[in-house]
């Protein structure tokens, strides 16, 4: 089965060689990366004889979320080696800030998953435990690992129902595949089930609840810094009018949110409103910036340092300062809602309390929609991606409604904020289901 997966999967990036190469040399996607993807690895990355905890995490959501979890390990296990591999630039951006206080040059890009880059990577670090943060399933890497006897946990899994649906149709190569872990923590009762549905055993599985929530426990000191540099640059604390923090956004939905804009700005109740717009992906800062001046917006940025009084749309073009800027935010929009993407996450504005609205597509995160629903504790408009106008209509319904009543956004705001507080905890069954792990292998 392997053999077979190596051959298709070695094909794919053969194909795909002239996309690389087009994004390695135009855009600088991939090639100061792709020596590392290799399996060739800095000396500092080079086993020394401690334990060493790989933890591996995709792209920026996911490894900020690793935050609580490595410093919860790290006091756990004094003695350990903690290293961190990711797979996007933005991902690497962030380990390298955030990670480092755990050892120099600890941070690398995970291999393409062929067996001669995944054995060059596992006789370097020569790890005793590899976490996978989310859904991050590589048949190569971890058949590698379990060869070696090396244990595999999956921390804050999480099978969403559109990536369900693919895997079931592999259902007999997933189970074979699933075999692999030693064990799966999972963020809750539903992605549990669709794990076991795919072929994992149920001995190996435990619902942990979201590590996520627990977040605030080290980023305080950093969201304070990261809330003054942004302050300093977008001047927000200074201009004393509401503001819409959007975060996460995607493509379309940009452009209805400059149009609930105007609507808001055309209103005498709403004038004065502006928008805080942080979009999903670093590649289209640019995009978004030139969308936002065709629809006659006044458009600042974060990374020129400097806001004009009168911009109207403020781009938060940088990586990891999302979370800190919900705390401006008078109503929190959260992104990959009004399209059929899933939704990102609404547990950042609901840390610090805000009012969230979101759009009708939130099947990531389906728990935790329904609970904060069934609490009030956040609006969702139901027109879908099909009818932009009725996108609009509603949109700013829902947000000038906040916006004007004070109390009952306060209101909201709490609620989220305690459901939030119920959540927290999970790091610490994690790690305790870690350290099982662990020791078993001793």
């Amino acid at each position: 089965m392997y053999l077979i997966y190596s051959i298709l999967f070695g094909a794919w990036v053969f194909i795909m060689i002239p996309f690389f190469l087009y994004n390695a040399f135009v855009n600088r996607k991939y090639l100061p990366a792709m020596r590392e993807r290799m399996g060739h690895l800095p000396n500092s990355l080079r086993s020394d004889g401690r334990k060493t905890i790989w933890i591996h995490s995709c792209s920026v959501g996911e490894t900020l979320s690793v935050q609580p979890l490595a410093h919860l390990l790290s006091q756990r296990f004094p003695e350990a080696r903690l290293v961190f591999s990711v797979i996007t630039r933005s991902g690497r951006r962030i380990a390298d800030e955030r990670f480092a206080k755990y050892g120099e040059g600890n941070v690398f890009y995970f291999p393409i998953d062929l067996p001669i880059f995944v054995n060059r990577v596992l006789e370097h670090v020569k790890p005793d435990i590899l976490i996978t943060i989310d859904t991050e399933i590589w048949p190569n890497t971890l058949h590698g690992l379990r060869k070696r006897n090396i244990p595999i946990v999956m921390a804050n899994g999480r099978i969403s129902a559109e990536s369900f649906q693919y895997y079931r149709w592999v259902q007999p190569l997933m189970g074979i595949v699933l075999e692999n872990y030693s064990k799966f923590l999972m963020k809750d009762q539903e992605d549990a089930d669709r794990l076991r549905q795919m072929g994992a055993r149920t001995s190996r599985i435990v619902v942990t609840g979201n590590i996520k929530y627990d977040r605030d426990v080290v980023e305080k000191d950093v969201a304070e810094a990261v809330r003054t540099a942004i302050d300093d640059s977008l001047s927000l604390s200074s201009l004393n009018s509401p503001l819409i923090v959007a975060g996460s956004t995607h493509d379309t939905e940009e452009s209805v949110l400059f149009e609930v804009l105007d609507r808001l700005r055309s209103s005498d109740r709403t004038s004065d409103v502006r928008l805080l717009l942080a979009p999903r992906h670093p590649e289209r800062f640019n995009a978004v910036a030139a969308l936002a001046e065709r629809t006659g917006q006044i458009v600042a940025r974060r990374s020129s340092g400097s806001a004009s009084p009168s911009a109207t749309v403020l781009l938060l073009d940088s990586v990891g300062e999302l979370a800190a800027a919900y705390q401006f935010a008078t109503v929190a929009f959260v992104g990959g809602t009004l399209i059929p993407h899933g939704g990102q996450s609404i547990m950042e504005p609901a840390l610090y309390g805000k009012a969230i609205v979101i759009g009708p597509s939130t099947e990531n995160f389906p728990g935790i929609i329904d609970d904060f629903r069934d609490h009030n504790a956040v609006v969702q408009i139901p027109a879908d991606d099909k009818d932009r106008a009725a996108q609009v209509d509603q949109l700013t319904e829902a947000i000038e409604k906040l916006l004007v009543d004070h109390e009952g956004r306060t209101a909201m705001g709490e609620r989220a904020q305690s459901l939030f507080g119920r959540s927290k905890g999970a790091t610490a069954f994690t790690v305790n289901e870690i350290a099982k792990v662990l020791e078993r292998t001793q």
